[in-house]
């Protein structure tokens, strides 16, 4: 049996097929592992962890040399234990040696897991990677796998982010395909992992999010989803909320106050993990430039809070090192306010880069896009200046 699972494992790890280049990843997952022999390796299913992994080996041709076991490879559910898992470790060394490298991917199941990486950790005999979203491990630098760059064509390319949807050429396959992998993540990394009973509750809970723009705090969300008359307790709303942040499927943004030089997470505003699986829920009914730049700031790196200074509210105040933006989005077509909300954005008085995202220049009839050192631009040319 144990002899079986290994080879499983084995052969799944070694025959994957990658659709997408993993060069900035694989550069970051290779210079922590050099450095603190420990990494994590987190963000929605199918987004390419394993592949990853697959690519890392294959670049260093570390095949031979790593033990990689994967909870979901062991269908019947063998490893319960840290106990078993030695004992599938045990065979592995005697068959194959002692690794160099071990991988670990959807463990959470196992009892006693976290002590024994502990365990592993402190022989300083192996580089560990860990690939989940469930278990958070102290001290222990995260690789967050984001969506592939959107490309040139923003306009249709919202909803092809995962590489095996992107490569499809039928539209409605892609839409196949995308309503089949946002099952598997909802019904694999929430229902399953978090024991919810009440589906439909859930998903009701995820619609009003989808459907919603703006920050509130629980309480508030909680009091619009009774006036909706979705029926749902409070500690069970902020449950659920609470599973689909520890899985990636929502990530939360808390406001920054520039003026004050503080953050405060009274109120917050939950962008979903993958554009198309907000797309999936609210339709056309929201506009998905919000939650597209928010991803596009988490892939390049930025710490991202929604921006306040005295009265003025605006959508972005993102920071990477000594790189500062802040970012509104003005839908109006009316250029006097569009100068208007860039005037606002520069009294910031800091030294951040400062951005007002329109829809579309060619209308608003303007000779310069600039004011007070604010520059109006569309949401292309924002995605190339981050």
């Amino acid at each position: 049996m144990y002899e079986d699972i290994l080879k499983k494992n084995i052969d799944y790890i070694s025959n994957m097929k990658c659709y997408r280049s993993y060069e900035n990843e694989l550069r970051d997952l290779v210079s922590v592992l050099n450095k603190n022999k420990i990494v994590t390796i987190s963000w929605l299913r199918h987004t390419g962890k394993t592949k990853l992994i697959y690519t890392l080996l294959k670049s260093t041709q570390s095949f031979g040399i790593s033990f990689y076991y994967n909870s979901e490879i062991d269908t019947l559910g063998s490893i319960k234990t840290d106990i078993e898992f030695i004992v599938l470790f045990d065979l592995y060394v005697r068959i194959h040696g002692v690794p160099k490298i071990i991988i670990l991917q959807n463990t959470n199941n196992i009892d006693g897991i976290k002590n024994l990486i502990s365990k592993f950790y402190a022989t300083k005999k192996y580089k560990i990677i860990l690939v989940w979203n469930s278990i958070k491990v102290e001290g222990v630098s995260d690789i967050s796998l984001y969506p592939l760059w959107m490309g040139e064509n923003i306009s249709t390319s919202l909803l092809w982010w995962i590489p095996e949807v992107r490569i499809a050429w039928d539209l409605h396959y892609k839409s196949f395909l995308l309503s089949a992998l946002r099952n598997d993540i909802i019904s694999r990394d929430i229902l399953e992992a978090y024991n919810i009973k009440n589906i439909s509750l859930f998903y009701s809970v995820i619609w009003y999010i989808a459907m919603t723009s703006g920050y509130y705090s629980l309480r508030e969300i909680h009091r619009n989803l009774k006036s909706h008359d979705i029926d749902v307790s409070l500690i069970t709303m902020i449950d659920y909320i609470n599973a689909a942040l520890n899985t990636k499927f929502l990530s939360k943004c808390e406001r920054f106050d520039v003026k004050a030089n503080n953050s405060i997470n009274s109120k917050v505003q939950y962008f979903f993990g993958d554009v198309w699986l907000r797309s999936s829920f609210s339709w056309d009914s929201v506009d998905l430039r919000e939650n597209l730049i928010y991803i596009e700031l988490l892939r390049n790196w930025y710490e991202v809070s929604w921006g306040i200074n005295g009265k003025f509210i605006f959508e972005f105040y993102a920071t990477k090192q000594e790189n500062t933006l802040a970012i509104a989005i003005d839908n109006s077509q009316d250029k006097l306010e569009i100068r208007k909300t860039a005037r606002k954005l520069a009294k910031l008085w800091d030294s951040s880069d400062k951005y007002v995202i329109v829809e579309n220049k060619n209308s608003l009839t303007m000779r310069k896009f600039e004011e007070s050192w604010v520059k109006i631009i569309e949401l292309w040319e924002l995605i190339e200046i981050i």
